[in-house]
């Protein structure tokens, strides 16, 4: 246990370095979030000639599309970055020339994708709170004292989910040699099916296939909290659906990269680009 717990952490200590070269980078992941959205809110305000529509609060439960849209920019850092720096530090270990050797040692992978992961949360939440920090004092978004632990509670859920997603896209990166492009697919369908942007209410389809991705009952369940007023108790069902799908996305997520980790050897294709 204590060489598996070491193997973690030197995980994270290599990509937290490498991450630290990378300044621009921090910049981007830290700032680009936000800088996104404020389009979204200069197009809302123009269509319904203010900050807030009672239309809008049929759907999502207020009329305020603002903060909305701000908390559903912080909270899809999580995802972006989970699936970006997972299947992004795999191929670069392809580039550095250091996957082989990876693969062929005895270490187990469950700690090498285990620590890859943590870093990605270290450096997420750090996004996260800057992100928060500059909706707060820019744009009036309130968070206090007593709504932080319930949120923490779901970001975890969420993290845990996308551990499984992330993992699951090593596999593949492992097989195809690349992952940008299987990375922004994923990214358009979650902005499409999760209620990043607006409630998933607006379409019946959306709304249904919604029900199967862990984003959804992490934007209810935080928004709820954050935004809305709701006590953790009306929102535990949210909650409880949310670790559900972790254990299974974690499963399924282990189950491919095994499953591609096993194929690639035997064909012999690792080292290939």
């Amino acid at each position: 246990m204590s060489s598996e717990l070491f193997l973690v952490k030197e995980e994270i200590k290599k990509n937290i370095k490498i991450l630290l070269c990378y300044p621009v980078e921090i910049m981007f992941w830290a700032i680009f979030p936000i800088l996104w959205v404020i389009p979204f809110i200069f197009q809302g305000e123009a269509l319904v000639g203010g900050s807030t529509s009672s239309q809008f609060k049929e759907l999502a439960g207020t009329e305020q599309f603002i903060p909305f849209v701000l908390i559903g920019a912080i909270i899809s850092t999580y995802l972006f970055s989970s699936l970006y720096g997972m299947g992004g530090s795999i191929r670069m270990e392809s580039y550095w020339g250091t996957l082989e050797y990876i693969l062929g040692s005895p270490a187990r992978k469950i700690s090498v994708l285990m620590g890859k992961a943590l870093s990605e949360s270290i450096s997420s939440t750090f996004f996260v709170a800057t992100q928060v920090l500059i909706c707060v004092f820019g744009f009036g978004l309130k968070l206090t004292v007593a709504k932080v632990l319930p949120i923490l509670l779901v970001l975890l859920l969420l993290v845990a989910g996308l551990y499984g997603m992330a993992i699951a896209l090593a596999g593949v990166t492992l097989q195809i040699k690349e992952s940008r492009s299987l990375v922004h697919t994923i990214e358009y369908l979650f902005y499409l099916f999760s209620p990043i942007r607006y409630p998933v209410g607006i379409n019946p389809v959306i709304a249904t296939v919604s029900l199967v991705i862990p984003l959804t009952y992490a934007l209810i369940a935080i928004r709820g909290i954050w935004l809305l007023n709701q006590p953790m108790s009306t929102l535990w069902g949210y909650v409880g659906l949310l670790a559900l799908l972790d254990v299974i996305f974690i499963g399924v997520g282990y189950t491919i990269f095994y499953y591609m980790e096993k194929r690639v050897r035997k064909s012999g294709s690792v080292s290939q680009y």
